[in-house]
């Protein structure tokens, strides 16, 4: 599979066109602007609470309000929220989200605009982790598959109701875990086979989605779905999402950079920002991604160059060679640019790039011609100035600049760091092509990318410097990342630069929380429990803690996490080392210390300083 396969350009922003379909009086896919939608958190047996909050999601913009539809009851009550939101003047569609139950599923059909059902719960039940459940052969499994479908689809063709397959990281069937582990390959299989098993079925009225809270496994499945579905030439709208993001700007970044990364790839018709807070607030966040991805469209193409080097399907870290500290197997570097600052730099930056702070402790980059400096400053150089410069040093490269003379000087060298930039509405696009003309060359330098932004709003320039960056994290394709913006703080771009190398799982600097958004099924306050706990753990660098709603979103859900915290019943927590349940349904209020004496007990617990 070639690595331009899963999008029209790697060089220009070009929207994949996708099939067209209707979700009651909205067109989904085509050419149609980007949707964007939540889910509310209330319980679906509750009519007026339901509506009040689809309304708030409605008001604050978006376009489509999902519901859990964990059972018949609330299946059948979907006709109430339906009727009561048309009353009040609404025709936003609503979703029907189901797992396990093809009975809901069916009911809700009736009611619900579209329907979302889990390839892993809704032929495969209940999971069981068994390794040995790949007991059918392929004919026998899509045999299943299409039985199970069928009454389902039979409603949907009669009510024109819509049909999104999600698969989810967490809740692949125990027969793709057998053949495939938790793969991106096997994420894929799961979604293709309903694929063709509707298709089989007559029925076209479908979206996909593939999700995880893992950004590079849901950016790198994403794009290897979309691949077997041109390959196929059955391309149906992507509905895009990172599951569990958590909140506040952790939540917001870690969205940004998965999401961003394939919207700017062309890819995506519908978002949903899941985050750990009201549902109406991940809808500001939501658009303003889009916004700002679209606004690409007008950017310039890059040339093409050489892309048989380039790995968007699996990881693999360009190669470069190790110099002050950056490239090789050293983890990404984070730089200050101090610069022009009135303040002296203070921050846990790995490098400052400043002409007038010469005593900081870190490593210094300073522009050449400045002279006064302390013996750990190297000079940032133009491409002109490489000759002259036979030292450890930095040189600032655009694309245009990669001329014949100047990669000849970049590949006789092994004591260069390049510092890429682009001025572009798309930089991200050039910087990408920055790194594979490297490669095709055969040069490897340590890259680190540097981009300037002016937004005077943190989450502006959160949301912005992350979608723009995190492609080039996931790809393996940068060395270091250093953000410039003299509207804001220094502390806050440091914090941000940081975050957006954890969100790429490039490097790991803090404790790191997957937090579903909650919904119908959660029975104990996760938003402020989430708070509670991120206050309490957060100084555990490198630990991943899941906190969910309930088991569907569950053991599976926080697929890596070391430890998890599970909603188990009104009130009722069960904890988890891993898959390990460890401790089962105990009070909410003992939880998150029983949870700490576990991490204690597993030698894993630090002291906050």
């Amino acid at each position: 599979m070639k690595p331009t396969d899963y999008c029209d350009s790697l060089f220009g922003y070009k929207r994949v066109k996708t099939r067209k379909v209707m979700i009651g009086e909205l067109s989904l896919g085509g050419r149609e602007d980007i949707r964007v939608q939540s889910m509310t958190t209330t319980n679906t047996h509750d009519t007026e609470s339901c509506v009040q909050q689809a309304i708030r999601i409605i008001e604050a913009g978006g376009q489509i309000v999902r519901l859990t539809t964990q059972g018949r009851a609330e299946a059948q009550n979907m006709s109430n929220i339906s009727d009561a939101l048309r009353q009040k003047g609404y025709v936003t569609p609503i979703v029907a989200d189901v797992h396990y139950n093809p009975a809901a599923a069916e009911i809700a059909a009736q009611y619900a605009e579209k329907v979302r059902i889990n390839p892993g719960n809704f032929t495969g039940g209940v999971k069981r982790f068994d390794a040995s459940a790949d007991t059918m052969s392929q004919e026998e499994w899509m045999s299943l598959i299409k039985d199970k479908l069928t009454p389902l689809v039979k409603i949907c063709k009669e009510n024109e109701t819509t049909l999104r397959i999600g698969v989810n990281h967490g809740s692949l069937s125990d027969r793709i875990m057998a053949k495939y582990g938790d793969t991106s390959e096997g994420m894929v299989q799961s979604a293709i086979e309903y694929i063709e098993a509707l298709d089989q079925l007559d029925f076209h009225d479908i979206v996909v989605s593939i999700k995880a809270s893992n950004t590079r496994i849901m950016v790198e499945t994403v794009r290897l779905l979309m691949a077997k579905m041109k390959e196929k030439n059955q391309v149906y709208p992507l509905h895009l999402g990172v599951t569990e993001a958590g909140s506040d700007a952790e939540g917001r970044i870690k969205s940004a950079v998965g999401i961003g990364a394939l919207l700017i790839d062309g890819l995506g018709d519908t978002i949903r920002v899941s985050l750990t807070e009201a549902p109406e607030a991940e809808i500001p966040v939501a658009q303003s991604l889009v916004d700002y991805v679209q606004l690409k469209a007008s950017a310039d193409v890059v040339s093409e160059v050489d892309t048989s080097h380039y790995s968007p399907y699996t990881y693999n870290k360009r190669k470069t060679y190790s110099v002050l500290g950056i490239g090789g197997d050293n983890h990404p570097v984070v730089i200050a640019d101090a610069t022009g600052r009135k303040k002296p730099f203070k921050g846990d930056a790995d490098i400052v790039y400043s002409n007038d702070n010469p005593k900081i402790s870190a490593p210094i980059i300073y522009d050449a011609g400045d002279t006064e400096h302390a013996e750990n400053a190297y000079p940032l150089i133009s491409p002109s100035e490489l000759e002259k410069h036979v030292d450890s040093c930095f040189v600032r490269l655009t694309y245009s600049e990669m001329t014949d003379d100047v990669m000849q000087l970049l590949s006789e060298r092994r004591n260069v760091v390049v510092v890429a930039q682009s001025n572009s509405l798309n930089p991200t696009i050039e910087l990408r092509a920055i790194a594979m003309k490297l490669m095709s060359c055969g040069i490897e330098a340590p890259m680190i990318v540097h981009l300037r932004y002016s937004d005077k709003s943190v989450e502006d320039f959160q949301l912005h410097s992350a979608a723009d960056m995190g492609l080039l994290f996931i790809d393996g394709l940068a060395d270091g990342i250093m953000l410039s913006n003299y509207e804001l703080e220094q502390k806050e771009i440091v914090e941000t630069s940081v975050s957006i190398l954890q969100a790429a799982q490039a490097r790991f600097s803090k404790a790191e929380f997957i937090s579903c958004p909650g919904c119908g099924r959660t029975l104990y306050d996760i938003q402020s429990t989430v708070q509670i706990v991120k206050q309490r753990l957060k100084h555990l660098k490198g630990l991943k803690i899941g906190i969910m709603g309930c088991i569907v979103n569950g053991i599976g859900e926080m697929a890596d996490a070391h430890y998890g915290y599970v909603g188990a019943g009104p009130n009722k927590i069960s904890l988890y080392r891993g898959k390990e349940l460890v401790k089962k349904e105990i009070p909410e209020k003992e939880a998150l210390e029983q949870l700490i004496d576990i991490i204690k007990a597993d030698g894993k617990w630090q002291d906050d300083e």
